[in-house]
């Protein structure tokens, strides 16, 4: 029996093509995933003439996960941090992130891990990064391919039993 799985795909605008290119990877490996269905939400389904603000809120409610593609024009998008990242994460007792929805972050494109950044609590949490700590943008080819395989693995791992 396979588990149907919904998932919103955060991520900004001005990463450019990144984003597809990874969502283009990952769709056959998603489609063969064991035990699984994956449907993935992308703001580009949007049908022209739609209320915007409306599919998103619709599409937030309704996922099962979230696939946030972290880089600095992420976390410096307004509408990411006030409309996106709150119905995935919030302020627990302790002032800790508390996770709402489960969410699978990828460095997408590098961002300081330092504490120089300000990013959004996710520094609280682990940023998937391939076995080379690579981010996404630091990925070619055969090492592009090997990155969306081990991301997989670790939605898998996250959806888990």
């Amino acid at each position: 029996m396979r588990i149907r799985k919904n998932f919103f795909v955060s991520y900004a605008r001005a990463d450019g093509h990144l984003p597809n290119r990874l969502l283009e990877l990952l769709r056959p490996r998603l489609a063969i995933m064991q035990g699984f269905d994956c449907d993935t939400w992308i703001d580009t389904m949007i049908p022209v003439g739609a209320a915007w603000r409306r599919e998103i809120d619709t599409a937030l409610a309704q996922c099962d996960f979230g696939l946030l593609l972290l880089s600095p024009g992420f976390f410096a998008s307004r509408f990411i941090s006030e409309r996106e990242l709150p119905r995935f994460l919030g302020l627990g007792p302790d002032g800790g992130i508390r996770i709402r929805k489960p969410i699978v972050p990828v460095g997408l494109k590098y961002v300081p891990l330092d504490g120089s950044a300000d990013l959004k609590g996710l520094d609280q949490i682990q940023i998937f990064r391939d076995s080379q700590d690579r981010w996404f943008n630091q990925t070619r080819g055969q090492v592009s391919e090997t990155f969306a395989d081990q991301l997989v693995a670790a939605i898998v791992a996250k959806l888990g039993p």
